[in-house]
Parts: C-alpha cells; sequence; structure tokens
C-alpha cells in the first residue's frame, strides 16, 4: 500500500515539532551556509563532521541537523562561487560562469539573492517530488529479490565510476571500497576476514573515522599541499536582492527546464546535484534564449545551475532511502547515518519505521525553508566569513575531525583509522582517482556481498540466473554497456573517421579522372 501524504503529516509532524530538533535545524542551516560558502571546505566535510555530533541523538534530531546542512551547504557553495570565482562546493561550479562576472560588475547582492531564491524554488520541488515518489518507490522495491538488489548496487557502482573523470580510475576506486567491504567477521560463515588480529576490526572498519577520513583529513591534507587559496574577494555595496519581476518572467523556460534535468538526473544513482548542474547550464547555453550571453554574467546562467543542483537534491535521496543506493557523495554520508541509527535503508525501512522516514521528508522541507531566510537575512555576514584564511580555517576543521572520529565510540583505536584513511584520502586525490566511488564501494559493498552470496546459494551457484529476471537483467546489461561504452564509442568514431576518408579519397579520384578527360 502507498502511504499518501495526509498520513505522511500525521506521523511526521508531532516528532518535527520540537524545541530541540527545531533548534537543530537551525544550527545545521547555518553550519551549512558556513562550511558550503569556505573554499577549501565542502557540503561532504560538513556532514561528515557532524555525523558523529548526532551519536547519541534520536533519529529525527539527527536527521534535523543534517539535513538542513545537506540543503543550505548545497546553497552556499554559490555565495564563493559568487565572490571569489572560487565554488565552496562541487554543486557550484556552474554558477561561477555567470556570477561571477556579475559580482565584479558591482551587482554582487543581486547575484546572492538571484542564486538563494532559485535554489529554494529547486529545492522545495525536489522535496516534494521526494515525499511523492520515495513511497512508490519503496512500494515497488519491496517486490524485489536478492538478484535484483545485487544487480541494483552493481548499477549505482558503475554509474559513479562512469561519472568519474577517468572510468579504470573509478573503477580501482569503487574495488577497493568493496574490498574494505570485506573486513571483518563473515556474516555467513563467521570467518574473520582481514582483521590482522585486532578484536576492533572483528565487526568491521567503522563507518565513521572511515568518512571523516577520506571526506574530511584527506581533504585538508589536499588542500594544504596544493597551497591554500584566498580568492580576490569582492567589496561589495548590498542594494536589492530579490530577483526583479521582469527577470522571473524572462526565466521561467531556463526554471522550468533546469528542474526537469535536476529532477530527473538526480534521482540517478550515484549521479546528484552537480552532474544535474552541469548538464542544465549545458542546455541553456545550447537552446536558451540568451545563449550567445551565457558566461557574461546574465541572470539566466546562475538560475540554471542554482535550480538544477538544488533540484537534485531532494531527488537524490529517493534512491538512497529506497533501495540504500546513495544518490552522490552527500547521500552516501546520509546512508551512513541510517545505518548508525539502526535505520537499514529501504522497503522495510517505510514499514516499520514511517514515523522516521516522515519526519525525514518534512525536516528536508523545513531546511529549504530555513536557508532562504538564513540566506538572504544572513548574506552580508557570511560575505564577511569569506575573509577568513584557510590557514586559520583548516587546522580547526582538522581538531574538528579528530574529535568527530573519537566521540562515536571513544575509541583511540578510530583516531589511527582516521590517520590512515585520512592519508589513503590524500592519496587516492593526488593520483586523481575521486573519493566518491571508494566510499560508495565501501557502504554498497555489503549489499553486493551478501546478495551476491545469497542468489549464488538459492540458485545452486548459476551465475545466469541473475540474468533470468527482467529487472536484474536490464540493470546488469545497462551496467556492462556504461563501462564499455567509452571503448565502443571510440571504435565507432574510429570507423566513422575512416569512412570519412575513403569517401575523400574517392571523390579527389573522381575528380582527378574528369579532369584528365
Amino acid at each position: 500500500m502507498i502511504v499518501g501524504l495526509g498520513e505522511m503529516l500525521e506521523l511526521g509532524l508531532p516528532l518535527v515539532l520540537d524545541g530541540s530538533v527545531l533548534l537543530l535545524a537551525v544550527i545545521g542551516t547555518i553550519t551549512g551556509l558556513f562550511v558550503g560558502a569556505m573554499p577549501g571546505l565542502s557540503s561532504v566535510m560538513a556532514m561528515a563532521i557532524l555525523i558523529p555530533l548526532t551519536y547519541r541523538l534520536t533519529p529525527q534530531q539527527a536527521f534535523g541537523l543534517l539535513l538542513p546542512a545537506y540543503a543550505a551547504g548545497t546553497f552556499g557553495g554559490a555565495i564563493g562561487a559568487l565572490l571569489l570565482n572560487i565554488p565552496g562546493t562541487g554543486a557550484a561550479i556552474m554558477t561561477t560562469y555567470d556570477g561571477h562576472p556579475m559580482a565584479k560588475r558591482g551587482d554582487a547582492g543581486y547575484a546572492i539573492g538571484l542564486s538563494c531564491v532559485y535554489s529554494f524554488v529547486g529545492g522545495i520541488i525536489s522535496a516534494i517530488f521526494l515525499a511523492v515518489f520515495a513511497p512508490v518507490v519503496a512500494y515497488w522495491a519491496i517486490r524485489l529479490g536478492t538478484r535484483e538488489y545485487f544487480a541494483v548496487a552493481v548499477f549505482g557502482l558503475g554509474v559513479i565510476s562512469y561519472l568519474s573523470p577517468s572510468l579504470i580510475k573509478g573503477l580501482i576506486g569503487g574495488a577497493v571500497g568493496l574490498l574494505l567491504a570485506t573486513v571483518g567477521m563473515d556474516a555467513i560463515t563467521g570467518v574473520s576476514r582481514f582483521t590482522f588480529g585486532y578484536a576492533e576490526l572483528a565487526g568491521g572498519l567503522e563507518f565513521v573515522p572511515v568518512m571523516i577520513g577520506i571526506f574530511g583529513l584527506g581533504e585538508i591534507m589536499y588542500n594544504i599541499d596544493k597551497g591554500t587559496r584566498e580568492g580576490a574577494y569582492l567589496p561589495q555595496r548590498f542594494g536589492r536582492m530579490l530577483p526583479r519581476l521582469s527577470d522571473v518572467k524572462r526565466c521561467l523556460p531556463t526554471t522550468i527546464r533546469s528542474l526537469v534535468v535536476g529532477t530527473f538526473i538526480g534521482v540517478i544513482p550515484a549521479s546528484g546535484p552537480t552532474i544535474g548542474a552541469v548538464a542544465s547550464y549545458g542546455l541553456e547555453k545550447r537552446i536558451g534564449k540568451r545563449r550567445a550571453e551565457m558566461g557574461t554574467g546574465v541572470p539566466e546562467g546562475i538560475v540554471a545551475a542554482e535550480t538544477a543542483n538544488n533540484a537534485g537534491t531532494g531527488s537524490a535521496i529517493v534512491p538512497m532511502i529506497t533501495l540504500g543506493i546513495p544518490g552522490d557523495a552527500v547521500t552516501a554520508v546520509l546512508l551512513g547515518a541510517l545505518m548508525l541509527h539502526n535505520l537499514r535503508p529501504g522497503p522495510a525501512l517505510f514499514a516499520q519505521r514511517l514515523d522516521v522516514v516522515a519526519s525525514i521528508f518534512i525536516l528536508f522541507f523545513l531546511g529549504n525553508v530555513l536557508f532562504v531566510i538564513f540566506g538572504l537575512l544572513g548574506a552580508r555576514v557570511f560575505v564577511r566569513v569569506l575573509k577568513t584564511p584557510q590557514r586559520v580555517l583548516l587546522p580547526i576543521v582538522a581538531a574538528l575531525c579528530f574529535i568527530g572520529a573519537y566521540a562515536t565510540r571513544r575509541s583511540v583505536f578510530d583516531i589511527h583509522i582516521l590517520v590512515i584513511f585520512g592519508i589513503v584520502g590524500f592519496l587516492i586525490r593526488k593520483i586523481g582517482v575521486a573519493p566518491a566511488p571508494l566510499i560508495l564501494g565501501f557502504i554498497l559493498g555489503p549489499i553486493v556481498e551478501s546478495n551476491l552470496r545469497r542468489g549464488l546459494i538459492t540458485t545452486d551457484g548459476s551465475i545466469a540466473a541473475f540474468f533470468a529476471r527482467p529487472v536484474s537483467a536490464f540493470l546488469l546489461l545497462l551496467t556492462l554497456v556504461l563501462l564499455f561504452s567509452p571503448g565502443l564509442i571510440r571504435l565507432a568514431r574510429a570507423g566513422f573517421a575512416e569512412v570519412q576518408r575513403r569517401r575523400t579519397r574517392g571523390h579527389r579520384s573522381i575528380h582527378n579522372e574528369s579532369g584528365r578527360e
């Protein structure tokens, strides 16, 4: 049975309308705005640092802190992009193209207002999409078996590897993550694997220190190694911030296109807001009315980027909460937060803890409302915060990483894990391997392994049985197409180029023969 919105509100509102939850939502919003705006930090890092603070909180308190930080952090990245030409988050990369030129003209206040309002539009639509479609996906997902879940997890790894700067390096990152997931006691046979005699590893690697090490400490080391970027701060006068009615009317087609693109791409496992923003901006530059002016500081550029990246936030949560497949790096961290509070994502979560699921939907909606309020009211304050040197900021964040890793279990062993994976996170960035495939492989590893082994047990070891069911066969074949498509495309291009060369030689020979006649 698919749950209606009325029932969701009835179950979730009493949990959300609690003083402590609302206070944590405000704290999460401010933290997300601050961290998202700061170059060198990221919304993933903010989530990684905040998760240990939620260890002793109730699930609704924990997500009251985390979800507003996610929503606000996605918008906060635009502040650094506008004023410093340094996006605070990956999702704000495309905002630099028109946002910074607008700020250089002295219209930073208006640029921030455009970014904030259209981020809100994208975020609210994505929150509605989450609340409407997540129960539908969960309703159908409950009919999936072990083979389908294995195929979905493999597809998620395949997509994020495909979208990495290098397919091979993305696959290497995912494979290392899968290997790390095997550390600990085998759930089926009870055999210890890769524990090296450490009793602390019997239950596997603790998610929090691994995550903070790769996304937090590793990022700090990488920033220090490449040299801190302070950026050329643009002093601004703040006048009008809210969009003009003429701009709203003119940007309406852009807004609709960006909502569709951002929401659709966000719901694809392992895609997320960054890919949505890139696709939306590229589409606007191709078919928009002011495509020739894109990159010079036109409102359409900001609208296309900011609407799409925030439209991808809520839709990225859909596969995470219904299938256990993160939509991007941030939802991978949110998936870890669910497991930290003994909430296993998937269709069963809707049946067993519908009240918590409903509170998650409401809190995400609330987070989008809060960031537009604090974003507009506190714009001047956050602009001043950008003047904080990274040499001051990064040591503070590093200290928070150590505190967060220790606080979860009060274990010095977790500090060692943090340092080891901080070095791992630094090294993989140096060789060009994105951390997202690794952490996604680590999270999806138990899903891949357990469902693969159960599927093999129930089918007497038949690999072909995984292609016998329509859903699993389609996803596995689609994964193979994704992984082999770069090579196939190169072969097709080489063949097309050879055909063109032969045609050119044929035309020349015909021309020469006619000339001799």
